[in-house]
């Protein structure tokens, strides 16, 4: 048994309450049209915990973070088993800037802990 089993689903337990109901959407694969080109297929979409908010001045100088992206901390407890943010998904939550508004971001990148309790998404 790990230090760190269990950890993402006391996170969720402590922490849902806090954060606001958002959606990860998966794009879907490409499937040949059988002539030459190809057809997407409709994206998965998994409702999750998000909690959308600013880095900080010093965050954004050093790592070098546009202006326009936000950082999007995502339960790693509310998402299905094997369900992982990623460059190229989508989310979706109630924005603060915009009076708690949903918006959508692109996932440009992810962060998270070893437990995989909380992933912070840096997203436009």
């Amino acid at each position: 048994m790990s230090i760190i089993t269990g950890v993402q689903a006391e996170a969720f337990d402590d922490f849902a309450e806090d954060f606001e109901d958002g959606v990860l959407a998966i794009p879907g694969g490409r499937v040949s049209d059988n002539q030459g080109g190809w057809i997407n297929t409709d994206p998965q979409e998994h409702p999750c915990k998000a909690l959308v908010t600013d880095y900080s001045d010093f965050r954004r100088a050093s790592l070098g973070i546009p202006g326009t992206d936000r950082l999007v901390l995502v339960l790693g407890g509310s998402l299905p088993a094997g369900v992982i943010p990623a460059k190229g998904h989508k989310i979706t939550a109630p924005d603060p800037a915009k009076g708690l508004e949903p918006s959508t971001f692109e996932v440009i990148a992810k962060t998270g802990d070893p437990a995989a309790a909380l992933y912070e998404l840096q997203a436009r």
